[in-house]
């Protein structure tokens, strides 16, 4: 299902973040009274979260590669990564709106530059 830990723990994160704001809404819709402890700096925590805006920039592994490029650092071969680095970061920033924050609502956005522009 996932082919990097990165895009896991994002696609986590995210969910985690979606459940928090499920649960402030609930929270925030219990009277004062009748809320336990520990639930009004809950409140007050997540009502805080912010909003995280992430761009996903994952080496793409070339078919010519081994099982040994995980500790493979040449100076050619890091001399490639760097490119590719480079490579992806201009193109991610050919995407102003992936730079947009996200409204408080959606809280988290993740965009992939190799699934969403595989150019």
């Amino acid at each position: 299902m996932y082919s990097s830990r990165t895009r896991q723990n994002t696609d986590n994160f995210q969910r985690i973040h979606a459940l928090k704001m499920k649960l402030l809404d609930a929270l925030k819709r219990v009277p004062v009274e009748l809320l336990k402890e520990g639930e009004q700096e809950l409140i007050a925590d997540y009502s805080d979260a912010g909003v995280v805006n992430i761009v996903h920039l994952i080496y793409q592994h070339k078919g010519y590669e081994g099982h040994a490029k995980d500790y493979e650092f040449s100076g050619t071969s890091m001399r490639e990564h760097w490119e590719m680095g480079l490579e992806d970061t201009q193109r991610t920033l050919r995407h102003r709106q992936w730079l947009t924050l996200p409204t408080n609502v959606e809280g988290v956005a993740i965009h992939d530059l190799h699934r969403e522009d595989p150019t």
